[in-house]
């Protein structure tokens, strides 16, 4: 989760000292290349009809001129051609080869892969050897060996995959990791993640079968909310591309795979080489109730606090600050402070940009050659993966998998 050429710094919305808004910025090298471009879209087609697409993709790329999501595959047809109408997409591919079939389109640039996550390895691989970008639901796999894999074949390519950690390109984010990493505080000497759902909420957004909740597709709420906790860490920290040490970790099980697929994770970890750098996070697909006999909901959990040497920062709603979030400031001296931000401090975005609106344009920046507001680059999510490893093995839960596979004889030629 890189800032290449040190991106412009996210800022709070305030007037100037004299009580006047500051001056409209000068048009940036995205408002000019978008102009250029616009004649010449990234032409998006999407593997399944998932219920993050809308919310991923779809939606975000109604508002950028330079991008058209032109095709869908579904296994199921009927599923498929109600979601392309629904969300105006020109071409649908149905059936056990619909995958394929989007692959081989020639007018498809980028593949967006919202598949369950055991099989993000297979078809990122296939899109990679098809000639296409790839925009990656998280986690990118289930092994951090497949995604050294993937970010090899890229590389060799010279394609972009970028794994969809929307939350990271949000200015919310960038802010608190400019405050942490500015020394005003001093040096991080801990960070406490808690991100949970009550039981209640998670009844009604998993359904029973959920894909969440199978092992042989590399399920488990630490695949699921857990990078986001790992991903906030170290983010806002500046240790990205280092794998924390595991100190301990423990989990709930979910009741249908108590075994091998964790409900919830309470894990700790420590900073390779530093003896004064800990971290800690809580993370829960259901919440249990509170009261006599746990009939009160509990309340959403989504805070992010960092302590360091002279105060903390406190991080309300680290996964999608465009509903609302805010950034509690509280140094040991002087007076605190709260922050909201939904730009950049060059001004570019909107306050209404969701988080995904954000990473669809550091997406569209990187494989136009342009320089991204932000990034996350092979050794941030390589690193990642092998932290959710040893979270698992630390609980005493199997390492998670992806279902084999075998590329076609005329896969491998492709370009």
């Amino acid at each position: 989760m890189s800032d290449p050429s040190q991106p412009a710094a996210a800022t709070s919305q305030t007037a100037t000292a004299d009580g006047e808004a500051p001056p409209a910025p000068p048009p940036t090298q995205a408002t000019a290349a978008s102009t250029a471009t616009a004649a010449a879209k990234l032409r998006f087609g999407i593997l399944g009809a998932a219920r993050i697409g809308p919310d991923a993709l779809l939606k975000p790329a109604r508002s950028h001129d330079e991008v058209a999501v032109v095709a869908v595959a579904c296994r199921d047809e009927t599923k498929g051609s109600r979601y392309a109408r629904k969300y105006d997409i020109p071409k649908v591919y149905a059936g056990a080869r619909g995958y394929y079939d989007l692959l081989a389109d020639p007018d498809v640039d980028v593949v967006y892969n919202p598949l369950p996550n055991g099989l993000h390895f297979e078809w990122t691989m296939r899109a990679l050897h098809a000639g296409k970008h790839v925009l990656l639901e998280k986690p990118t796999t289930s092994t951090a060996q497949e995604a050294r894999q993937i970010f090899a074949l890229a590389e060799k390519k010279g394609l972009v995959v970028l794994e969809a950690m929307h939350s990271v390109f949000h200015p919310a984010m960038q802010r608190v990791r400019e405050i942490v990493r500015s020394g005003e505080l001093g040096r991080v000497q801990s960070v406490r993640v808690h991100f949970g759902l009550p039981s209640v909420v998670s009844r009604f957004l998993f359904p029973g079968d959920d894909v969440r909740f199978q092992y042989d597709l590399a399920g488990g709420c630490t695949m699921d909310m857990g990078v986001y906790s790992v991903a906030v860490t170290r983010y806002v920290t500046g240790t990205e591309h280092t794998a924390l040490e595991v100190t301990s970790a423990e989990s709930t099980g979910h009741p249908l795979d108590p075994m091998r697929i964790d409900r919830g994770m309470h894990a700790t970890y420590a900073l390779p080489g530093s003896d004064s750098f800990t971290a800690e996070t809580t993370t829960d697909w259901a919440l249990p109730g509170w009261g006599p006999f746990g009939l009160l909901p509990s309340a959403v959990k989504l805070t992010a606090v960092i302590s360091l040497e002279g105060g903390d920062v406190e991080f309300f709603n680290f996964v999608v600050p465009t509903v609302y979030h805010s950034i509690k400031v509280r140094p040991k001296r002087g007076g605190a402070r709260t922050e909201k931000v939904y730009r950049y401090a060059d001004g570019r975005g909107e306050k209404s940009w969701t988080t995904y609106r954000y990473q669809l344009e550091a997406f569209v920046d990187k494989v136009r050659g342009r320089t991204p507001w932000a990034w996350i680059d092979a050794e941030t999510t390589v690193t990642e993966m092998e932290i959710l490893e040893r979270v698992y093995a630390k609980a005493g839960l199997p390492p998670r998998v992806s279902p084999p596979f075998q590329l076609e004889a005329e896969e491998t030629t492709a370009a």
